[in-house]
């Protein structure tokens, strides 16, 4: 229903009018991931019926308890990780101010279509420039009323475009943007996907030739990606023969930071696509904050002790987003140790000298020292990522080794 509605509203009324069909880009100039989203924005266009509409939007702050440094230094790396897998243009480092400012007073002058936007992005990363401006206030004002557009309409990430009421999130998510114009009929010439590399392989007849080394599995019960992401592992795990370990991590919001309802709204969504994309049960949620966490959390050590770490969390992930179970209360946390086959007095007696706090900050601590933060993330060997969607990285090192 809202799904139609949408359509209805953002697609359907304006063709009505003999509109051309309009998708809204919303880049940041000193966003690496939206310079890789602008390199790819003309290819797109040349292969469907339609138009891009471009939103320069300022920098967007991120939460309280995201290291600044360390998520630069991410940004950095990770847009060029896209870059080489679509043969993009890598960055080194973030532009200079002098060149930022100059980029951003040039596109309110000279900016009229994704050319135009990628020369730009090209002058300001890579300080093209020969002359600079000085910052103005309309420049200001017109990032400003354009980042409150982009929080109105339901997102909270730069390198984002917006088409029949979908939000799809940087070059990681046109995969599910080149489905949807294909299912609207704008291909110009043959119903082709090509921004899909981000698929695990799954290689059959590969033997790894160590297993002394787990893939670590660092979750929070609340989060829908750390969900997919989990199964996903697992499939890895399965298919390589290399042990899982799960990490259970306290969700941040009860760290004390509190997330926007649009962005929890728009994860919800996105993850809900994925899992479809995947074949993962995905139907709803009930949020397990707080006692519902506990509850798992103080039982997890002794699944694990039990081996049955992954069946536990599965188990519990599965009642949070297809159930749609609150695991605030008893009665369902026993019939998940039964599903299992753990005994939940035994469980609960484990966990009292298994303090669930300790250990949980313990991996905490481990994600920190690796350079990362939130959920999901995963590590094998050296290597270590954050996100589901980078779970290639893992089958990479693991078929390297």
């Amino acid at each position: 229903m809202r799904r139609s509605f949408l359509t209805y509203r953002f697609y359907t009324l304006p063709l009505f009018f003999g509109n051309t069909p309009i998708a809204d880009v919303y880049l940041s100039l000193n966003d690496p991931h939206s310079f890789m989203l602008v390199q790819v924005l003309a290819d797109i266009e040349k292969r469907f019926n339609l138009t891009f509409r471009l939103y320069l939007v300022a920098e967007t702050t991120p939460s309280a308890e995201v290291n600044i440094p360390l998520l630069k230094q991410w940004a950095i790396k990770d847009a060029n990780y896209i870059a080489d897998k679509y043969n993009l243009s890598r960055v080194n480092s973030f532009p200079n101010t002098k060149a930022l400012v100059t980029g951003q007073q040039t596109w309110l002058l000279n900016v009229k279509n994704v050319q135009d936007a990628l020369n730009v992005f090209n002058n300001t990363w890579f300080d093209n420039y020969t002359e600079y401006f000085s910052l103005s206030t309309p420049v200001i004002t017109a990032q400003i009323n354009n980042q409150r557009r982009l929080f109105r309409r339901g997102s909270h990430s730069t390198g984002s475009i917006f088409f029949c009421g979908e939000w799809f999130l940087g070059i990681d998510r046109l995969e599910h943007l080149e489905f949807l114009f294909n299912d609207k009929g704008l291909s110009k010439e043959n119903e082709t996907v090509v921004y899909n590399k981000n698929t695990l392989q799954l290689l059959d007849n590969k033997t790894i030739k160590s297993k002394e080394n787990s893939l670590e599995a660092y979750i929070s019960l609340n989060s829908p990606y750390s969900y997919i992401g989990l199964i996903q592992a697992k499939k890895l795990s399965d298919k390589y023969q290399v042990p899982l370990t799960i990490k259970p991590l306290v969700p941040i919001s009860m760290r004390g930071v509190v997330i926007p309802e649009y962005k929890q709204r728009y994860m919800l969504l996105d993850a809900a696509r994925e899992a479809k994309k995947l074949n993962i049960n995905f139907k709803g949620y009930v949020d397990p904050l707080k006692q519902g966490i506990i509850n798992i959390y103080e039982i997890f050590m002794y699944a694990q002790q039990q081996n049955k770490s992954y069946q536990f969390m599965q188990a519990a992930f599965e009642a949070v987003f297809v159930g749609e179970i609150d695991l605030a209360l008893d009665k369902h946390i026993r019939k998940i140790c039964a599903q299992i086959d753990i005994n939940y007095e035994d469980a609960i007696e484990y966990g009292k000298i298994n303090d669930w706090q300790l250990w949980s900050e313990n991996n905490h601590l481990s994600l920190n020292n690796m350079g990362l933060w939130g959920v999901p993330c995963f590590k094998y060997k050296e290597v270590s990522c954050w996100g589901q969607d980078r779970l290639v990285q893992i089958e990479d090192a693991i078929l390297a080794s």
